[in-house]
């Protein structure tokens, strides 16, 4: 490993941008070639210089990490929640610059999705498996981190399947909740933005599209490549078995909830493309990337994942852990140190024949059912979660949610209201708004039921859970008051 600094400061990334992404990518690909020693001694340097810079510049980890020592271990750093961090916002943002009421009012215009807050940072929102939304913001630094790691880690187009995309014009296709700063659709438009000659060959379609018209758009645009979400992708898949959509992709990407074993062969079967999986999150877009056995393998060079226990105790190997916590060694402006991201880890003791040297895991995370109903016209119309909880999600003064069907004829809906005395007009707000997207998709005759019960976790795996088909998962959780539908 080279003696020069492992992560170039933004001052010089901003003077020398080419040049600086140049170095992160050669480093991001010599590593996947070195032994776990050696990436660990990167993670180590890393940790220590996020940890220095965080108590230089935060307040709030100068104070909670006030009676630790000079150059403390990582476990004994205290764990962090979203929650905890989001009510100490403009303390955690080592920059001056970004503070939160100026953030919210850049990511509360829809207009703006791609540009960059104060012409630098990338922001975008999250809600998660915990169900509280929260608010990142990446440096230039941290950006260049995680396209280098897209470049150099995916190995996603064989040289077959780059010919094909090259015959298909390099379309790009994403699938994804619109209308607002999510991760998927801020990183398409950022670099819709930074690349205008390839703008018009990257489209996004909105997972809120009726089914038909989704597949007739996307048969129109016939893309090379396309991303989404697991659901939405094994929906469009079964299309594509039924003859309905047309078009073979080069290369399928998914990322944002868990692929299962029968989404993943669902899709490879009807697309006849090679899958890649992304383990993303609003904290670390990269986390993981699935190697050509379908393994997800971790970038510990460049994040750190602690899969725990309940009482914050590590989680064996090959054991399913609580929580796991996530420490990003890339974004200096907003430190996230031992981070608890909600979702369930186990990492694998066993190598994989792939060859890499980055650990192998798999995720249980944020994955809701698709739900089914009638239409007017008598036929089955499925309705995907992602779509489902972003109708609700932006909602004008929703905070949470859940929202599960009990029959053909009914959903029910849990909201917890940014304020209290506003409940009622909220809930007004999310009946008005759900009917009106059932209506768009052609269902009729659903009742939007209000669920008094709060917003609660999965009673066993305490992950929250946004949409679910009650039907099929009877074990609908419980409220903390201990409500019931």
């Amino acid at each position: 490993m080279s003696d020069r600094p492992l992560q170039p400061d933004p001052e010089t990334y901003r003077r020398r941008p080419l040049r600086s992404w140049l170095r992160l990518a050669l480093d991001t690909r010599r590593a996947a070639r070195e032994r776990p020693a050696a990436i660990a001694a990167r993670q180590d340097a890393r940790l220590r210089g996020i940890i220095e810079h965080a108590r230089a510049h935060s307040p709030f980890y100068r104070a909670r990490w006030a009676s630790l020592p000079d150059a403390p271990h990582l476990d004994e750093l205290p764990p962090v929640s979203k929650p905890e961090l989001m009510a100490r916002f403009d303390d955690w943002l080592t920059d001056p610059r970004v503070r939160l009421r100026d953030v919210e009012a850049f990511i509360s215009d829809p207009g703006r999705v791609g540009e960059l807050f104060a012409g630098e940072f990338s922001a975008w929102t999250t809600s998660g498996t915990t169900g509280q939304p929260g608010v990142f913001v990446h440096d230039r630094v941290a950006r260049g981190v995680y396209d280098a790691l897209m470049v150099t880690r995916t190995h996603a187009l064989t040289e077959g399947a780059f010919l094909r995309a090259l015959g298909k014009g390099l379309r790009i296709a994403t699938v994804v909740a619109t209308g607002g700063h999510h991760v998927s659709t801020s990183l398409v438009n950022v670099n819709r933005r930074r690349f205008p000659a390839l703008a018009r060959r990257i489209r996004i379609f909105s997972v809120l599209t009726p089914l038909p018209r989704l597949v007739a758009e996307l048969n129109a645009f016939d893309p090379a490549i396309l991303i989404g979400y697991p659901t939405a992708l094994d929906l469009l898949a079964q299309e594509a078995g039924r003859g309905h959509l047309r078009g073979r992709p080069a290369l399928v990407v998914v990322g944002g909830e868990v692929l299962t074993a029968d989404a993943r062969g669902t899709i490879e079967r009807a697309l006849g493309a090679h899958l890649l999986d992304l383990y993303a999150a609003g904290e670390f877009p990269g986390i993981a990337f699935s190697c050509r056995f379908g393994r997800l393998h971790a970038n510990s060079d460049w994040v750190i994942l602690e899969p725990v226990e309940r009482d914050v105790s590590p989680t064996p190997p090959d054991r399913a852990s609580h929580t796991v916590l996530l420490t990003n060694l890339a974004n200096r402006v907003q430190p996230i140190v031992r981070y608890d991201l909600g979702d369930s880890l186990t990492v694998s003791s066993a190598s994989c024949a792939c060859g890499s040297p980055f650990p192998v895991i798999e995720v249980g995370g944020r994955r809701g059912d698709v739900l089914r109903f009638r239409g007017v016209d008598g036929r089955e119309i499925r309705v995907l979660p992602l779509a489902l909880g972003t109708v609700v999600e932006k909602t004008p003064g929703v905070r949470r949610f859940q929202a599960y069907q009990t029959g053909d004829g009914e959903l029910r809906v849990r909201i917890e209201p940014d304020d209290e005395a506003d409940r009622e007009a909220t809930w007004a707000r999310v009946a008005d708004r759900v009917d009106g997207y059932l209506a768009s998709q052609g269902i009729a005759g659903v009742g939007v039921v209000r669920d008094e019960a709060p917003p609660a976790r999965d009673r066993r795996s305490q992950k929250f859970r946004s949409v679910w088909d009650a039907r099929h998962r009877p074990d609908v959780p419980a409220s903390p008051t201990g409500g019931k539908p």
